[in-house]
């Protein structure tokens, strides 16, 4: 027979309490701490049946002995917790095997307290799905904060910060760039007449169709002003061509507004825009104030860039000599009479691109 009393002290100080079953499965024998850790409110649990005592062993394969020579499976189910009297929370692992003949019972069912690793593995697990929320979070943000900085800066501009060739910081470089300026005619008087939510979804209408002939031949938008776009070209990347890249979408903006406007009716034919570009050197980088950035191009070809095209009539592309000076010579141009322009003490040549449009029908 087996010495039950050092048995039961064995088990106490490995942390573990037990039961004796029946073949019935109903306990014939137990300790205090067996109770105690079930949680029943009972101090004496005789009588009971185990799936009323543990009901996680419902379902569960129970059985006394198998054919041949195979012992029977134990049954295992862990990291059970329990709310104790104190108000405190406990995790088990609950065993249930076959009998030792030594015990006289037919079920031995032993409780071992796990609540040191239950509680850690509880800490992890909350601590993994806190993470886990925290990532979809940081996602959602990374997202919502891609989307506004591709919708408030250029594209290429939001994809240098993103990768660090381009710091948002204040100040800039040196660079010899184009600048293109695209302004509508007679945009005050239209406004006039029609009402403001009307004015915004047109005019929005046709600097879309702006944005996409600069973007096509690599441009970056600078700033949207009312009616007026400007687009610098060589701003961050290198693009030695930037005044063709310049030239090529000022024609193409004049020949999509040209198709753009066919497709309506005359009398909603509304803005007609003159294009105007210059070549030069410039200071290209963030400009503004410690809290709010703009990223510019400041010097002489952004002025004159801005004074040729104020003159610039609708459907026209005008530029300077510095940018004939850098084309390839496949395109027309014509040469107009030298324009005296705001801040210049000698009148300016300037020179009127053909701008090949189709027939209206």
């Amino acid at each position: 027979m087996i010495d039950l009393e050092f048995w039961q002290t064995a088990l106490r100080e490995m942390h573990m309490a037990y039961a004796l079953l029946d073949l019935e499965q109903c306990i014939v024998a137990h300790d205090a701490l067996f109770a105690a850790w079930c949680a029943t409110g009972q101090g004496n649990l005789i009588g009971q049946h185990v799936f009323d005592v543990l009901p996680e062993f419902y379902g569960q394969d129970i059985r006394a002995g198998c054919a041949g020579t195979i012992p029977p499976p134990a049954v295992r189910v862990e990291n059970v917790n329990r709310l104790t009297s104190s108000g405190e929370v406990r995790y088990f692992n609950l065993i249930l095997l076959p009998c030792d003949r030594g015990l006289d019972a037919t079920f031995l069912v032993l409780i071992a307290d796990v609540t040191e690793q239950g509680c850690y593995m509880q800490e992890l697990m909350q601590g993994r799905n806190e993470l886990r929320l925290l990532r979809q979070e940081m996602a959602r943000l990374n997202e919502q904060l891609d989307f506004l900085l591709r919708h408030y800066v250029s594209p290429d501009v939001a994809e240098a910060l993103v990768k660090g060739t381009l710091r948002p910081e204040l100040g800039g470089e040196l660079h010899e760039v184009s600048i293109l300026f695209a302004d509508a005619r007679d945009f005050t008087a239209i406004v006039g007449t029609l009402p403001a939510e009307r004015v915004m979804t047109i005019l929005n209408d046709y600097l879309s169709v702006i944005v996409d002939a600069i973007d096509h031949y690599g441009g970056t938008i600078n700033q949207f002003q009312g009616d007026n776009v400007m687009a610098i070209f060589n701003a961050h990347n290198d693009q030695p061509d930037h005044a063709t890249r310049a030239v090529r979408a000022g024609i193409t903006i004049q020949q999509q507004i040209f198709t753009y406007q066919a497709q309506r009716p005359e009398t909603e034919r509304w803005f007609h825009f003159g294009v105007g570009i210059d070549t030069g050197l410039a200071i290209v980088g963030n400009s503004g104030a410690r809290w709010r950035y703009t990223y510019t191009a400041i010097g002489n070809a952004t002025n004159l860039a801005a004074r040729i095209t104020a003159a610039a009539p609708a459907y026209e592309v005008w530029i300077s000599q510095n940018t004939l000076d850098q084309l390839d010579g496949t395109f027309s141009v014509t040469p107009l009479s030298p324009t005296y322009f705001k801040g210049k003490d000698k009148p300016v040549a300037v020179f009127r691109v053909d701008v090949p449009l189709p027939a209206r029908g």
